[in-house]
């Protein structure tokens, strides 16, 4: 089984500072799903993903570097695509069974318990929840089962009660990191 490759956002600013934003955006296309950031008491360990049980979007947005932005720094960022990339499904499949391209250990989340999607030629992401028992939620919201719902950055995106992501499109995550420089 290949694992979902994760890397902290200090190593993507950095890759940033040394490419520069027009070949950063060329090099990762794909959008990102953070861990979230605040202070380690507050996290619970799930595995592969930790979560927390808030999230402060205003300080994620704060435009300057200091000692305040370093659990953003040393914070995971999973990729957003495809295990598999010669699969021309476009959809990316989370949930807890080991066969989804982004798998998130932790008992309340359902083995196939949502799935993202972005149609051919469009840059909007969408999140459809599979019927999953513990629910999908974008910023607190519960999705419907079935229904594809647009993500906007920095939205934060909860599968079940205790696992928190904060979505950002390629861009968005780009625009991210320069504010930390």
């Amino acid at each position: 089984m290949e694992e979902v490759h994760h890397e902290k956002v200090l190593d993507y600013l950095q890759s940033l500072q040394g490419l520069g934003s027009e070949k950063f955006l060329a090099t990762y296309r794909h959008p990102f799903l953070l861990e979230n950031y605040l202070a380690p008491s507050s996290r619970t360990k799930l595995g592969r993903v930790e979560t927390i049980s808030e999230v402060d979007v205003e300080n994620l947005l704060s435009s300057t570097s200091t000692r305040e932005d370093e659990p953003l720094l040393q914070a995971r960022a999973i990729s957003l695509e495809k295990r598999d990339k010669d699969s021309s499904d476009h959809m990316i499949f989370v949930g807890r069974s080991a066969n989804n391209d982004i798998v998130l250990l932790n008992k309340m989340v359902s083995k196939l318990h949502a799935y993202f999607c972005q149609l051919p030629g469009s840059r909007v992401i969408q999140l459809v929840d599979m019927n999953s028992t513990n629910g999908t939620f974008i910023n607190g919201d519960r999705l419907s089962p079935s229904v594809k719902t647009n993500l906007d950055d920095a939205d934060v995106i909860s599968f079940g009660p205790e696992t928190e992501l904060e979505f950002f499109s390629a861009p968005g995550f780009c625009q991210l990191l320069q504010q930390l420089t």
